[in-house]
């Protein structure tokens, strides 16, 4: 054990208690101006998200036989949300719909409405909200997202749970942005 162990350092060190996991939410703008359907209830159903790591691949330069490791271009990586599944499968809909649009089943075509990538994509913003209630201390904004997995929802004589199901989402970039303000 380090000679410095002091448990009040840490707690001192730990700004506020520490950020909780089950404080977020996750705002998903809508496409195609409610061609879809709608997804006004995203925020609510949206009960999980897994940020996606932050990798630069290294880029191998060899000199003289040796391999030399310099940064390389961001790894592109992948957002996956996890939600609750209404009766009325409002959300689960909406995303079939927009994947149906991407690419049919039937034809293998995209709606040849959706001719520039801002016709096919959102905005996710994810925000980390505050324990006193004063808004959020940070917010992620994923550009240009799309579904590219809507997973599958287990039925079940055994289980009493409310249905929950994972969409995989494809995103240009990500940014974020410290919130010192008091609104989300």
């Amino acid at each position: 054990m380090a000679s410095s162990f002091n448990i009040d350092t840490f707690t001192s060190k730990l700004s506020k208690g520490g950020a909780l996991a089950s404080l977020f939410e996750c705002e998903l703008s809508a496409t195609d101006k409610g061609k879809l359907g709608s997804v006004a209830d995203w925020i609510f159903m949206c009960k999980g998200v897994v940020f996606p790591a932050s990798t630069i691949d290294p880029a191998t330069v060899t000199y003289m036989g040796r391999a030399l490791q310099i940064p390389g271009n961001r790894a592109a990586a992948q957002l996956t949300t996890s939600v609750y599944n209404d009766e009325g499968m409002e959300v689960r809909n909406y995303i079939e719909s927009w994947m149906e649009r991407l690419n049919s089943h039937k034809t293998n075509k995209r709606d040849p409405a959706w001719n520039r990538i801002l016709d096919y994509t959102a905005e996710m913003k994810v925000r980390q909200l505050k324990k006193d209630g004063t808004g959020s201390s940070k917010e992620y904004v994923f550009t240009n997202v799309w579904p590219s997995t809507c997973a599958e929802i287990a039925l079940s004589w055994d289980t009493n749970e409310i249905q929950t199901f994972d969409v995989t989402w494809e995103y240009n970039y990500w940014s974020s942005v410290a919130n010192s303000g008091t609104g989300a």
